[in-house]
Parts: structure tokens; C-alpha cells; sequence
């Protein structure tokens, strides 16, 4: 089952959205969480790391209506999403809006934006899409989960490679780029840059050259003499 975190200053939107979810020969695969944002966006984003969804559902304009919120919310859907992306990179996130201009004007990438009528079937029945919203949804939660488990699955082999005292140069450097891969999957802002990782044969290579230095220079003194 995907789980889906669906972010919204409306509670009333909560309900047209399940609503959707449930019209769908899909619905049996989704969960759907729901959150009001909150006013700081650090905190929101613990909220996301905590409810760990598969991937994120947000309106653009978070401060809109004062329905359901009384109290200032300082950032719209593309801050919220650049924002937890910067923290785990190529994460699934879509912004719902009925402010499609401004959104996909703000937004990075302007293939997560859409226009919060699908909800009403209106788009969606009208246009014949080839993908509903919540088909589009689960190949990008998919897509994200298959390249991490690719990505572990080839670190593990050339792990075992390396192990053995058999990486090449091409295999310790494909090593570096899944680990930063994987590393910015789960946390980006931890991520160690590639700069300051270390080949193991490159180290290798570094004690025989300074061996090789020593030996040349005993080899040297000993022919001063």
C-alpha cells in the first residue's frame, strides 16, 4: 500500500480529495494522511519525516483560507517541497493547486503541478488523460523505490568486490556515486560531499609510491656515500 501525505490549509479539501481516492479503481493501493501546515516550516518538516508517507500531496497557496487555520503560514507548496527535497533528494512530491500559473512559475519543476479540478473529475474525464493524478503518483513512488533498491543492490555487489581486493578505479568511483545516491535518498543535508571520500585504490596506490619514495632515497644516500 502507497502511503500518501496530503497537505492542505483547507479541511474541507481533506474530504474532496479521499473522495477522489475512493472513486478510483486505485483506492485499495493508497492511505491517505492528511495535515494542516504548520507555521514553521522546520517543524512541518519533522511532521513529513515522521509520518513517512511514500510521497507527498500539497496545495500551493498554504495561506490562503483562515477556515480551518488562524495563524500565519510563511511559506507556499513549492517552499514546502523545494524545501524537503533539498533533504531527500528526487522524493515524490506533487502540488494541487487551483493556481497553476504561480505555481508552476515558483516551482523547480514545473512536472509536479496540477490543477486541483481533478479532484471534481473535470480534467481528468474531459481530456481522456492517459494517466490519472493517482496512476501518475504511484509510478513516481515506484520509479524512486526501484532506483534506491537498484542502487543498494549494485553498492552491495561492488562492496563485495572491493572486499576481495578487486575494485578497479571505475568500480571504487561507481561506489562513491551510489553511496552519495543513497545517502541523499534517506538525508541530503548529511550527505558526505564526493570530493572527500576517498578511493580505496587510489589510498593503495598513495603507500606504494610513498615506499617506492623511501626506497629512492636510501638508494640515494647510500650512493653519496
Amino acid at each position: 500500500m502507497y502511503k500518501v501525505l496530503f497537505i492542505d490549509e483547507e479541511t474541507e479539501v481533506f474530504g474532496d480529495f479521499k473522495d477522489y481516492v475512493d472513486a478510483s479503481p486505485l483506492k485499495a493501493e493508497f492511505e491517505i494522511i492528511t495535515e494542516l501546515p504548520l507555521n514553521n516550516i522546520e517543524e512541518m518538516i519533522e511532521l513529513i519525516i515522521k509520518v513517512n508517507p511514500d510521497a507527498i500531496v500539497t496545495d500551493f497557496m498554504l495561506n490562503d483560507a483562515k477556515v480551518d487555520i488562524k495563524y500565519n503560514v510563511p511559506y507556499n507548496g513549492s517552499i514546502l517541497v523545494k524545501t524537503f527535497t533539498d533533504i531527500r533528494h528526487d522524493f515524490p512530491c506533487f502540488i494541487l493547486t487551483s493556481f497553476d500559473d504561480q505555481a508552476i512559475t515558483q516551482s523547480e519543476d514545473v512536472n509536479i503541478v496540477y490543477i486541483k479540478n481533478i479532484l471534481h473529475g473535470d480534467v481528468e474525464t474531459k481530456t481522456k488523460a492517459r494517466a490519472t493524478f493517482l496512476e501518475r503518483i504511484k509510478g513516481q513512488i515506484n520509479h524512486y523505490k526501484t532506483r534506491v533498491d537498484v542502487a543498494e543492490k549494485r553498492l552491495l555487489e561492488l562492496l563485495e568486490i572491493r572486499a576481495a581486493g578487486k575494485a578497479t578505479i571505475d568500480q571504487e568511483n561507481e561506489i562513491i556515486e551510489l553511496d552519495t545516491f543513497l545517502e541523499s535518498s534517506i538525508d541530503r543535508k548529511s550527505v558526505i560531499p564526493k570530493e572527500f571520500k576517498s578511493l580505496s585504490n587510489t589510498d593503495r596506490l598513495d603507500q606504494i609510491l610513498s615506499k617506492v619514495d623511501d626506497i629512492l632515497k636510501k638508494i640515494d644516500s647510500e650512493d653519496g656515500k
